[in-house]
């Protein structure tokens, strides 16, 4: 895919120091809506970290920026057949810099390691950012899930 990299990336692990930054994140009201972020606790959100090592079906990098972690992006509900791709920029003075294309770019890449046949995503109506960027990385939309979110998917084998 043909695109000008504004921001030069690196995709590390999923660490403590991000879980932090994450808890902040996920916690502003602009961005649990965007995502359709449920209620958590600082107790939930440990347990989940700590699951992680332990799971085959999720697979989880941050996203870093000259030593700053600026967003997350991962596969969850991972089968040896598909994921659902999902991700946020936490920093959002990083919104529209070419993050979001970098991140699902690297997904893709790796759901293609995988031989997985393909990814989904589960886009709400109203985040239309998110709807263009799956758009430009060639997702489709399925089928409505509900009156405020649909279900994009990207067939792997159809990609070069």
């Amino acid at each position: 895919m043909e695109y000008r990299k504004i921001l030069e990336l690196e995709f590390r692990e999923f660490s403590r120091e991000v879980l932090e930054k994450s808890w902040e994140w996920l916690n502003d009201p602009q961005m649990r809506a965007l995502t359709s972020t449920p209620d958590f606790d600082r107790e939930s959100q440990e347990k989940w970290f700590e699951n992680l090592k332990n799971r085959k079906d999720y697979f989880i990098r941050s996203i870093w920026h000259k030593d700053k972690p600026i967003a997350v992006m991962g596969i969850k509900h991972l089968t040896g057949k598909d994921g659902e791709v999902f991700g946020y920029i936490g920093e959002k003075e990083y919104w529209g810099k070419t993050v979001g294309i970098q991140g699902l770019e690297f997904m893709v890449n790796y759901a293609k390691s995988l031989n997985l046949e393909s990814l989904y995503a589960t886009v709400l109506k109203e985040n239309i950012n998110s709807y263009k960027l799956n758009r430009r990385l060639g997702f489709e939309k399925e089928k409505d899930i509900d009156e405020n979110t649909i279900l994009m998917r990207l067939y792997l084998s159809t990609l070069e």
